[in-house]
C-alpha cells in the first residue's frame, strides 16, 4: 500500500461541536460528545500554538427554526423530505447554533454556517481552503456517520490529504462512529490517535 502523505499544510476542521450536542448542561447531548470535545480542545489548543488555520462549523438558520417560525420546504430541502417540517422553540434551536463555549472560536478564525451535512456544501470552505494553499485538513467534530463523513468525501473529493483523530471525532451511536471511522480510514485518509496528530503539528513549528 502506498504509504499516506501527511502534507505540508494542514487546517483543522472543527464540526458541528454545538451545545446541544456536546454540552452536558443541555438535555439533548450524547455523552461520547462530551467527552470527544474535550480532547478537541486540547488539539484546538496545539493548532493554535502554532498558527495553523482552524475552521468551525455549525447549524444556521436554514437547518433550525432559531425564532420558532417553521421554514418552507423549500429552504429546508432534503431535511423536509426526510423528516417533516418541525417547529422548534427558541430555547431548542439556538443550542444547535451555539459552538461549545470552551472551544469558542477566536477573532481570527472562520465560523461558517452550514444547511447540510458536508462542510462544503454550499459553503466557502474550499474556497478559503485553496486561498491558504491547505493541502491537508484534520477532521474533528461531530456526527461520524453523518457530517464527518459527508465532509471527508467532499474533502477526497477536491484530492486534500484527510486525518481523523480518533479521540476527536464522535457519533450518538458507538456502533455507527466504529463502523464510519474504520470505512473513512480504507477509503479515503488516515484514523490517527491523537498524540500522533499534535506529534505532526509540532513537527510544522
Amino acid at each position: 500500500m502506498k504509504e499516506f502523505k501527511w502534507g505540508d499544510n494542514p487546517a483543522l476542521l472543527v464540526i458541528d461541536v454545538t451545545r446541544a450536542l456536546a454540552d452536558e448542561e443541555v438535555k439533548s447531548s450524547y455523552p461520547p460528545c462530551v467527552e470527544a470535545a474535550v480532547f478537541i480542545q486540547k488539539l484546538l489548543a496545539k493548532a493554535r500554538d502554532v498558527d495553523i488555520p482552524i475552521i468551525f462549523t455549525k447549524g444556521g438558520k436554514l437547518s433550525h427554526t432559531s425564532g420558532g417560525i417553521s421554514m418552507t420546504d423549500t429552504e429546508r430541502g432534503g431535511w423536509a423530505k426526510k423528516n417533516g417540517i418541525r417547529v422548534e422553540s427558541k430555547e431548542e434551536a439556538i443550542p444547535y447554533m451555539e459552538i461549545l463555549s470552551e472551544i469558542s472560536p477566536i477573532e481570527s478564525e472562520i465560523v461558517l454556517e452550514k444547511s447540510r451535512s458536508s462542510a462544503f456544501f454550499k459553503t466557502m470552505l474550499d474556497t478559503y481552503l485553496s486561498s491558504m494553499k491547505v493541502d491537508t485538513v484534520i477532521v474533528t467534530g461531530m456526527m461520524t456517520s453523518g457530517c464527518i463523513r459527508a465532509t471527508v468525501t467532499d474533502a477526497f473529493s477536491n484530492d486534500l490529504n484527510i486525518i481523523l483523530p480518533k479521540e476527536c471525532v464522535a457519533d450518538k451511536r458507538i456502533e455507527a462512529h466504529e463502523y464510519h471511522m474504520e470505512e473513512m480510514g480504507l477509503k479515503y485518509g488516515r484514523v490517527e490517535k491523537i498524540q500522533d496528530v499534535m506529534d505532526y503539528i509540532d513537527q510544522r513549528s
